[in-house]
């Protein structure tokens, strides 16, 4: 019987030390920045190359709820967003050249801006599984120079191996959205 226990014990040592299915993250974080003059920002409409055509306002969504959340910046309303691409003659799909982000920062008066990209959203199979998976991209260029300052791809999936371990289905897509965005958020703030 201990020697059962004993091996049990050894066997959940290990899975417990394995990472699984964890998200994957690759950030770039300028250094000669100081990120504390940055205290309000705007979220540019997010591009979608996903096949699920709500995949960007649902990514935009959370991503705003869980800055906020953060309460490291302030986040003009979207609206103002919106008014401010009218009256630069720019559409959802437009790509912001740096003097476009100056001219956004200095209508909004706000010291960066937020961009994201869903490049993949939705179910994959693993192995024989089901799971939700997400992929985006985000970055920040800084109003003054209209320079990127930060940037993030991070891909997150619903499984993991306690859940195959344990007969759980994938996590929800929210989860697995929410956990993409604060991957993210976490290698800026």
């Amino acid at each position: 019987m201990r020697r059962l226990l004993s091996g049990l014990a050894l066997i959940l040592t290990t899975l417990a030390l394995v990472p699984g299915c964890s998200p994957q993250a690759t950030s770039y974080v300028r250094e000669d920045v100081d990120y504390s003059f940055i205290r309000t920002v705007a979220i540019f409409p997010f591009k979608n190359l996903s096949q699920d055509v709500h995949a960007n306002d649902r990514v935009y969504s959370i991503f705003t709820s869980q800055l906020l959340a953060r309460e490291a910046v302030e986040v003009v309303e979207y609206g103002a967003v919106l008014s401010a691409m009218a009256q630069m003659r720019l559409n959802l799909d437009s790509v912001l050249t740096p003097a476009q982000v100056i001219e956004m920062g200095k209508i909004l008066g706000v010291n960066a801006i937020f961009f994201g990209t869903v490049e993949e959203y939705g179910v994959e199979r693993v192995s024989r599984d089901r799971t939700y998976s997400l992929t985006c991209s985000y970055s920040l260029a800084e109003t003054e120079t209209g320079v990127t300052i930060w940037s993030s791809q991070t891909r997150s999936q619903g499984s993991s191996v306690w859940r195959k371990i344990f007969g759980g289905g994938s996590a929800s897509l929210y989860s697995v959205s929410r956990k993409n965005v604060d991957n993210a958020l976490e290698t800026l703030f």
